[in-house]
């Protein structure tokens, strides 16, 4: 099912099918939560189905009921394998022979590379190969929220799709079904998760702004001296580390907003406004600045396996450092 606020991009893909001009690569690329990966896997039913219906996969053709049940001979689908943060050069290897295959009913051999700017150097050489003489049976999806990390010789060789996030209007009324009708909830997960809708049905599924909300209070406690950092990092390192990072890292981001504005245009947390704007009072925008840059660096303290509680102890203690003691004199 195509998404509302992608009508054009889909327009745009069907009149290649019509005139029988596919590129053989396309990268899929805008921001995380605005359905590429819904997207790429709509077309590739529209593609193989064999009996569309107004530009629509039927659903009801063997096709369509392969790719349902994720079993279809001409889909293969590539990503980090679990707990990796790379696609190796295996991966990439598997993808050549395949494409290098005969079509067994579908008009081409389709390969879906997920997060594509995780290809190791070894693996973006090998893709180059293959891309270079592509095989005239296949054709080759690659979906990333980052495309400047893929090599500019696989961006050149790709026909670009940019998808944006909806207008918040949009948003909202696709999202307030999913949410029960809950404006007031959807708005606030729809600005947590940047405008990105399926990023706020996530939140939602996972209970994201209950979570925030118990991140925030011992954050509070901890300000008001009634909780220490270790109790505060062994209580947190029993949730989800990137959760709780993301949580942090956008009430920083407000602050500096705050800062920097009386009545900033956006907030990622505005039903928090007037507590970020009391917890910031004592710190300057130049501590709160070098405070977000620790924030980005401890992501990559987090895969260096360096010991998690001594991270969460040390950004919680320089939090309580720059909150509780003015460390510049720009406001």
């Amino acid at each position: 099912m195509i998404l509302p606020w992608q009508q054009d991009q889909w327009q745009n893909m069907m009149q290649r099918i019509a005139s029988n001009k596919m590129a053989h690569a396309v990268i899929y690329t805008g921001p995380e939560g605005v359905g590429k990966t819904n997207f790429a896997h709509a077309f590739v039913h529209r593609l193989f189905c064999k009996q569309p219906v107004n530009n629509q996969a039927c659903g009801c053709c063997d096709a369509c009921h392969l790719l349902k049940i994720n079993h279809h001979p001409d889909l293969k689908l590539i990503a980090p394998a679990e707990g990796k943060q790379i696609i190796n050069i295996d991966q990439i290897r598997e993808l050549i022979e395949y494409q290098n295959l005969t079509p067994h009913s579908a008009p081409k051999k389709v390969a879906i590379i997920e997060h594509a700017e995780m290809l190791n150097i070894n693996a973006s050489n090998s893709l180059l190969k293959t891309l270079e003489e592509p095989p005239a049976s296949s054709m080759l999806i690659l979906i990333t929220h980052y495309p400047d990390r893929l090599l500019p010789t696989i961006r050149s060789r790709c026909q670009r799709v940019e998808f944006t996030s909806p207008n918040f209007q949009q948003a909202l009324t696709w999202l307030m079904p999913q949410v029960n009708n809950d404006e007031s909830l959807a708005s606030s997960l729809l600005a947590l998760a940047n405008n990105a809708p399926l990023k706020a049905l996530t939140y939602a599924e996972n209970n994201m702004i209950d979570q925030r909300n118990n991140f925030f209070k011992s954050l509070q406690a901890l300000n008001q001296g009634k909780l220490n950092p270790v109790t505060v990092a062994a209580s947190w390192l029993k949730q989800d580390f990137d959760i709780m990072h993301y949580c942090m890292t956008s009430w920083i981001i407000d602050m500096i907003r705050l800062k920097a504005s009386s009545e900033p245009p956006m907030l990622a947390n505005p039903d928090l406004k007037q507590a970020l704007r009391k917890m910031s009072e004592s710190i300057g925008l130049r501590g709160l600045l070098n405070y977000y840059e620790t924030l980005n660096k401890t992501v990559e303290w987090k895969r260096s396996n360096i010991n998690a509680q001594m991270v969460l102890e040390d950004i919680l203690i320089q939090w309580v450092r720059i909150s509780r003691h003015r460390n510049d004199v720009i406001t």
